[in-house]
Formats: C-alpha cells, sequence, structure tokens
C-alpha cells in the first residue's frame, strides 16, 4: 500500500512518540529498584526470582502476538495494551506500599506482557514507515525510546531525591502516558487492521504464526544477537543503580544518575545510527558495539574509583546503542513476514529476561553484584561472532567480495578461470569480515 509522503511523516512522528512512552514506562520502574528491593525486603537474589515473573509475562506475548498483530491487528492490540499497562503499573506501585511480593510478582507478569505486545506491535509499524520512507530509520525509533528511558530516568531520580513513595510515583505516571498513548495511537498507524489471512490456527494455535518463524535459520542466529543484546540493555537498567548504591555508598538518585548517562549515551548514536550503519554496514557497526559494550562493562566492574564510572556507562551506552534496531530491521527485510519475525526476534529478547536477571541477581549473592555483570560480556562474544547474519542478502557467512572473484574467474575462461577460482576461494575464509561488502549489503534501499 503507497501512502502520502505527509501521511508517512505523520506516523513517522506518532511511532517516535510511542518508543518514547514505552522507554519512560520501562524506566519509572527501573528508576526505583533499589527502593522496592527495600520495601519489599527481598536480597539481590530474591528480587531476580520475582522478576522472574515479568520475563514470564513478556515470553507469553511473545508467542501470541505474531498471530494477534494478523487476527486483530496493531491499531486494536495498542489500544489494549495501554489500558492493559495502566492497571498494571498502578498494581507494582501499590506493592511497594503494601510490601506484598505476591502482588508484585503478579503485576510485574502484566506489565512485561502489556510491554512486550506493545513492542512488537510499535516496531512492525516502525519497519513499515522505514518501508514507506524508503531509507534506514530504525535507529530513530529506538532513539525515540531511549529518550523515553532518559525522560522517566530524570523523573524518577527527581522524585526520589524528594521522597515520593513508588505508590504516587507509579500511579501517576501510568495514567498520563496511557491518555498520551491513546491520543498518538491513530496518527502511529498507518494501516494496522487485522490480516485474519495471515493468522493461521494450525497445530499450536495463536503460537503458530511465531513458531514458523523458527524454522528460518536467518531469524534464529538474529535472535541470538537480539538475545545478547537484550542482555546487555536489561542488565544496565535492571541493575546499575543498585549496583552503584552497594559498591559505593551512593544514594538511589545517584545510581540513576549513572545510568541516566548510559541512556543518553545510547540516544545519542541511536540518532546518527543510520549513517553509521550505511557507512560501516550492519556488520561492523554490530562488531564494533561488541567491543564498546566489553570494554565498558569490564570498566564498571572493576574500576577502584567512582570517577571512572562515568567513563564506563558511556562506553557501555555507545556499544549498546545500535544492536536492537539492527536486529529488528533485518528481521523486517522481507514485509511479507515482518510482524511475525519480529515477534520471533523479540522472543529473545524475553529469554534473556527469563534467564539473565537471574543469573546475574543469584551471582550478586556471591560475589559484589558490579562484577556479576561480566557474564554479559560472554554475550558480546555472540554477537561478534554472529554478526553476518544481519547482512541484508546473500550468503551469510561468504564474503561478496569473494563471490565478486569467483564469477569474475568464471568468466575468464577454463584456464585462468580455475587459478582464479583457488584465489576466491582463499579469499572467502580469509575476508570474512569484509566491511565494504557488509556497507554494501547495509544500503538504506535495502534496510
Amino acid at each position: 500500500m503507497t501512502h502520502a509522503a505527509a501521511r508517512v511523516t505523520s506516523a513517522h512522528r506518532g511511532v517516535l512518540a510511542i518508543q518514547w512512552i514505552l522507554g519512560f514506562y520501562m524506566a519509572t520502574v527501573s528508576s526505583r529498584l533499589p527502593t522496592i528491593t527495600e520495601l519489599l525486603g527481598v536480597t539481590t537474589g530474591e528480587l531476580a526470582r520475582l522478576m522472574l515473573f515479568g520475563a514470564l509475562g513478556a515470553l507469553c506475548a511473545m508467542l501470541v502476538t505474531g498471530w494477534s498483530v494478523a487476527r486483530f491487528g496493531t491499531y486494536a492490540l495498542l489500544g489494549w495494551s495501554a489500558f492493559l499497562h495502566l492497571v498494571a503499573i498502578s498494581a507494582v506501585g501499590v506493592s511497594t506500599a503494601w510490601g506484598s511480593q505476591v502482588l508484585f510478582a503478579a503485576a510485574n507478569f502484566f506489565v512485561a506482557f502489556a510491554f512486550a505486545t506493545a513492542n512488537v506491535c510499535v516496531n512492525a509499524e516502525a519497519a513499515e514507515v522505514e518501508r514507506a520512507i524508503g531509507r534506514a530509520v530504525m535507529p530513530q525509533f529506538h532513539a525515540g525510546f531511549s529518550v523515553g528511558l532518559a525522560s522517566g530516568l530524570a523523573v524518577g531520580a527527581w522524585l526520589s531525591h524528594v521522597g515520593v513513595a513508588p505508590v504516587w510515583h507509579f500511579s501517576a505516571v501510568a495514567l498520563m502516558l496511557t491518555v498520551l498513548r491513546l491520543s498518538v495511537r491513530r496518527v502511529a498507524v498507518l494501516d494496522g487492521s487485522p490480516r485474519p489471512d495471515d493468522a493461521r490456527p494450525g497445530l499450536g494455535g495463536p503460537f503458530a504464526a511465531a513458531r514458523e518463524e523458527y524454522r528460518d535459520r536467518r531469524v534464529v542466529l538474529i535472535g541470538l544477537i537480539v538475545f545478547t543484546a537484550a542482555a546487555v540493555e536489561g542488565a544496565a537498567g535492571q541493575w546499575t543503580s543498585l549496583a552503584v548504591v552497594q559498591a559505593f555508598g551512593q544514594t538511589e538518585a545517584v545510581g540513576d544518575l549513572f545510568y541516566w548517562l548510559f541512556v543518553v549515551s545510547m540516544v545519542t548514536v541511536r540518532w546518527w545510527g543510520a549513517p553509521i550503519i550505511a557507512r560501516l554496514g550492519r556488520v561492523v557497526t554490530l562488531r564494533v558495539s561488541a567491543v564498546l559494550v566489553a570494554t565498558g562493562l569490564t570498566l564498571f566492574a572493576f574500576t577502584p574509583t567512582l570517577a571512572l564510572v562515568p567513563l564506563a556507562m558511556v562506553l557501555w551506552g555507545l556499544g549498546a546503542a545500535l544492536t536492537v534496531p539492527i536486529g529488528f530491521s533485518a528481521a523486517s527485510d522481507d514485509p511479507r513476514h515482518a510482524a511475525a519475525r519480529v515477534a520471533a526476534v523479540s522472543s529473545f529478547m524475553t529469554i534473556a529476561g527469563l534467564t539473565m536477571p537471574q543469573i546475574i541477581g543469584h551471582l550478586g549473592d556471591v560475589v559484589q553484584l558490579r562484577v556479576a555483570l561480566m557474564v554479559v560480556v560472554i554475550g558480546t562474544v555472540i554477537s561478534f561472532t554472529l554478526a553476518r547474519a544481519v547482512r541484508a542478502e546473500g550468503p551469510l557467512f561468504r564474503s561478496h567480495r569473494a563471490l565478486a572473484r569467483r564469477e569474475d574467474a568464471v568468466a575468464l575462461g577454463p584456464e585462468q578461470g580455475v587459478a582464479g577460482a583457488a584465489v576466491a576461494e582463499i579469499a572467502d575464509v580469509t575476508e570474512g569480515g569484509d566491511a565494504a561488502a557488509d556497507a554494501e549489503c547495509a544500503c538504506p534501499d535495502r534496510g
């Protein structure tokens, strides 16, 4: 479907607004985790177990959202999830006032379910807008999410500093964001209508739409990359403030400030992410990002002084900025399967949410929490290794330059062609990280 330029521009702004809202939601809870830990009377490991219910809620959403988008449309799902978010976030606040771990776990389940549902819908709409614009703008949408994170952290840090209880903080934010989200929904969605023909109710019922995409090798590899990205971002959002409080004896507001530096670094890179990816290519960008994350995390874990923590957070944020946008953009290369593949790839984020907080939280009961975060560095190695999976087209692990040489060798004729083909085979092995070829694959007209 072709849309007028003015309509696409409006949708672009609307999607940015919803991404901002989702980021604000996430930061609202993250900014008060030290206070939540105190009010619920739990240790780091116990908090991780309570957060597991949130990951389970997101997992349930991931398994049904691909089908639900086809059955009900993104417009309807964005509305339903907004009301669910309102109730669930408010309930999280009530749980802290009552000191109820059971209510916190249940509310966290539905917060994550609502967030994951909206996240799949808005990323599908972002991919639709990107195709309509005709150039890579996905990093800008994720920059909008990061701006929301920064805004929510700033509000959370200020309210923590002045002593506002989480119950009032969360309820007020939930009401404000619900009204805003419903008001921009119509602008953000280009179409959003149901596509019942794409809702396959075969074996597994509503789970089939996402499950079919797991058979695609490229989708699985992209999912693993997004898994590592979710671990990197999640570790920062869930544990930075608490780690600073525990390791350096600072207040919750100071911990939020350091996480804010992480988010601002992400925003900066994400906003300029499209020209960066166009220049370097998806593959090289992912690998540089992995190195930056590993450097920042290592510095954060082992620095003997608080003065170096800001530098660590900046490096960590710079490296974390583009992996998720690249992953979702790569998953959406084929518009016919964009929603289901985004759902499938997003499920890897959910798996990261299920596993990584548990690992980090329980390690944090044994060693210093900031040292426990080093487990995330393993994910950066995975991302670095599998980076070629995000190429827009062609063999996943073969150099385009080597393929071009092979074609030239065939054109030379039988005698010269044999020698040329041998050279191409050698190049195929030695040029696995060819930046020029990757940049070609990441040109804007192909996402």
